[in-house]
């Protein structure tokens, strides 16, 4: 019967913590909005197929094929096995196109937007994650001090470079020689390409709404749907063809170069062997859009699962396991002559801040004496928890470990079933990085982060328990309250 008690009232506060003082009936009309930008995408994709023929424009069936080879290597000679033994130098020259692209394009010039960025502007705030210094603190609860060379701030310049090697990395994986595909590849390959490109996505909803901060997840929504709709427009203005085109048909191919072409499971096909079934193979023949290559959603969706779980997944995890004496003196009423604290630390507008030596304690400090708003560092257990779990918590291991093997595996799966260039994984980054800067830009950070870390340090009311997460309203009061806080 307790038992039944405790499931019972588990369950009336996880209801009662999700609607948060909401209007049960606005629930859906909210997460319709929420996901809106989803729903228009779904929409163009399932109904791509009603546009005429005649009004849509040319298929490109070399310009994909020609980009992966001159932008990342001819590494399987695919050059001569489509144009001839007359093609053989060209191979050899796609080596030293694609090392002029990496090192100009990849390396040289986003270095020159880093140099540009912080030392001839002088911004001193991570122009990605703005609250760095709150969410990345040190392990004794202090705000490191800003520096341009930090791994968060320098990285996210080099990551088109990093996708650029692992790509490559992939390929050498992912031949299309006879030899190289067995059952145990084709399975997983399509564990990845079909499931997981379905379930990653909501996987990374989940985390996001359970442990950041309200409005997070509207956020990774609004950046997939934005991305996915740009995609989708791109495939249908410049139709190109996948690879399995031209390992069918043959680069020079005119004749099923036209919209009556039906959709080819390619690799998948395999899988329906090994299964007994016909899904893929039927799924892909009804596909409306036969020629949208690029950019690649598979590759986009997975680095925007990427980078809002690199991005949000805290490092503080270790402050909840050992609290120092900083700690406890953040989670004590501030004596009266303590600083007030300020917006030096919050960019608001995009404007150059000082953070040099802007510690934590003197931001969350506050002069009043009631703490009720003040929770900063409240949910922090007075427990050690074994060492095992001490790196695994503050590093953030587990979301930043999945989506990172799962973008490996989802950028290898499309290659070898043949689905995808490298070109278009490549492009499909591109998109992913272009939609997550602009909503993180003008509305995760100055909208959603901004308004929460306020509430946190005490210098807005909380009136709605919005400077709770999701995880932290459900277990709140409890021990476990602290292992859904981001701040903890």
């Amino acid at each position: 019967m307790n038992v039944f008690r405790l499931l019972a009232l588990f369950v009336s506060q996880l209801y009662s913590s999700a609607v948060n003082k909401r209007n049960l009936l606005t629930l859906p009309i909210n997460f319709c909005i929420n996901f809106s930008p989803v729903f228009i995408w779904l929409f163009i994709f399932k109904n791509a197929g009603v546009i005429p023929a005649g009004i849509r424009p040319n298929i490109h069936n070399k310009l994909a094929f020609l980009s992966d080879l001159y932008m990342f290597g001819d590494y399987w000679h695919e050059l001569v096995k489509q144009y001839g033994e007359g093609a053989r130098v060209a191979s050899v020259v796609s080596f030293f196109t694609s090392s002029l692209f990496a090192i100009v394009f990849l390396i040289c010039i986003p270095l020159c937007i880093w140099y540009y960025i912080y030392y001839k502007k002088k911004v001193s705030y991570n122009v990605i994650d703005w609250y760095d210094h709150i969410f990345h603190r040190r392990s004794d609860g202090v705000a490191s001090h800003f520096r341009p060379t930090k791994p968060r701030v320098i990285l996210p310049f080099l990551f088109p470079f990093f996708t650029y090697v692992m790509l490559n990395v992939d390929h050498l994986f992912a031949s299309q020689d006879e030899s190289n595909f067995t059952k145990s590849k084709d399975l997983l390959a399509w564990f990845s390409y079909v499931l997981l490109h379905l379930l990653a996505p909501i996987f990374t909803a989940v985390y996001l709404y359970v442990f950041q901060p309200p409005g997070t997840l509207k956020c990774f929504s609004f950046a997939l749907g934005l991305q996915n709709i740009a995609g989708v427009f791109s495939h249908l203005l410049i139709p190109m063809a996948p690879p399995w085109f031209i390992h069918m048909y043959g680069v020079k191919d005119t004749e099923h170069l036209n919209y009556d072409t039906e959709g080819y499971a390619a690799g998948l096909t395999r899988v329906d062997s090994h299964l007994g079934t016909h899904l893929n193979s039927k799924g892909f023949h009804k596909s409306p859009i036969v020629f949208g290559a690029v950019p690649s959603l598979h590759s986009a969706i997975a680095i925007q699962c990427f980078l809002f779980l690199i991005t949000r997944a805290t490092t503080t995890k270790a402050n909840g396991l050992t609290v120092t004496p900083q700690q406890q003196q953040l989670s004590q009423p501030a004596p009266d002559d303590s600083p007030t604290p300020t917006d030096e630390g919050c960019p608001s507008d995009g404007k150059d801040v000082d953070v040099e030596s802007f510690e934590l304690e003197d931001m969350l400090l506050t002069t009043s004496n009631d703490m009720s708003d003040s929770f900063i560092s409240s949910t922090a257990p007075q427990s050690v928890l074994s060492t095992k779990w001490l790196f695994v918590f503050n590093k953030a291991l587990l979301p930043r470990g999945l989506v990172t093997a799962f973008i490996i595996l989802q950028w290898w799966s499309t290659m070898y079933l043949d689905h995808h260039f490298r070109y278009d994984l490549f492009v499909g980054m591109c998109y992913a990085i272009t939609s997550f800067l602009i909503i993180n830009t003008f509305i995760l950070q100055p909208r959603v982060l901004k308004p929460w870390c306020d509430i946190r340090m005490g210098k807005v009311h909380d009136e709605r328990n919005e400077g709770r997460t999701l995880g932290m309203r459900v277990f709140q009061n409890t021990k476990m309250e602290w292992f859904f806080d981001p701040l903890a």
